[in-house]
């Protein structure tokens, strides 16, 4: 078996919502999802395929996380997640699911960064994250959007040991930081406008790739989401904020070329 994500990239994505059965009905019509139900303690945790492969989770925030919605989490590849997250306590985090042995997946916990945006950590073991990448239906990147840019890069570089560069080419207008691993572009971060009394907690946004983002916008406001920011065209074709209807926020982009790197071992034939 060939390693499929390197420590530092997006390896899984979950909704905790208090609303699960609302939430399957919704990214079941709007992204072509299937669901099976697997247990988690004395809760049921929803795995999201495509195709037969697993591109995201659904949990109850009644009883993960703290107790609380946290909306779109995205979980980052360690080496060793008890480690990394006393480190990310160490450097100003606040531990809200500590390390947990998932059965017939790997270990995982959840943070939530120094300015407000949960996250969470991922040792994979016999299921290493999501399937498939950059496909309709599918993960295709993972943005912090923020009001203290150079803070958060901090923050997440000394967890992960990234290194950055700008991007000049924002569509937004908004700067805009790539967090990289060695030359390869694994997550952005959003600068948002943070002045008083705009103040605006950070958030970790999913995006999802589309095949028509005009049907799947007309597909969010029919299913009882909300389109909220955009369009927006990008290099990497035309995206949109949208809301589902319990008000998580994930973005919407009809893909021109991969954002994220597309490793061969997402088939999981070659994991066999």
């Amino acid at each position: 078996m060939r390693p499929r994500f390197r420590p530092g990239e997006a390896v899984w994505v979950e909704l905790c919502t208090p609303d699960p059965e609302q939430a399957e009905a919704f990214y079941g019509a709007l992204l072509g999802w299937t669901f099976r139900a697997e247990r988690l303690g004395a809760t049921t945790y929803r795995m999201c395929s495509i195709d037969g492969r697993d591109v995201a989770g659904i949990s109850d925030a009644t009883t993960l996380h703290g107790g609380r919605p946290r909306g779109w989490l995205t979980y980052f590849a360690v080496d060793d997640v008890a480690a990394s997250a006393r480190q990310a306590v160490t450097l100003g985090g606040e531990l809200v699911s500590p390390p947990r042995y998932l059965p017939a997946a790997g270990t995982g916990a959840a943070v939530i960064d120094p300015f407000g945006a949960a996250f969470g950590l991922y040792q994979g073991e016999s299921r290493l994250g999501v399937q498939a990448v950059n496909s309709a239906g599918a993960l295709c990147w993972n943005e912090l959007d923020t009001g203290e840019p150079a803070e958060s890069v901090a923050y997440y570089r000394a967890l992960f040991g990234y290194t950055t560069q700008q991007r000049d080419d924002s569509p937004t207008a908004r700067p805009y930081t790539l967090l990289t691993l060695g030359d390869v572009p694994v997550a952005g971060i959003l600068e948002l406008d943070n002045a008083w009394p705009n103040l605006i907690p950070s958030k970790w946004i999913t995006y999802f790739a589309v095949a028509s983002l005009d049907d799947a916008l007309a597909r969010v406001s029919a299913l009882g989401g909300s389109p909220t920011v955009g369009p927006v065209d990008t290099p990497h074709g035309r995206l949109h904020l949208v809301k589902d209807p319990g008000g998580h926020t994930l973005c919407l982009i009809q893909l021109e070329d991969g954002l994220r790197p597309d490793h061969d071992s997402c088939d999981p034939a070659v994991n066999r």
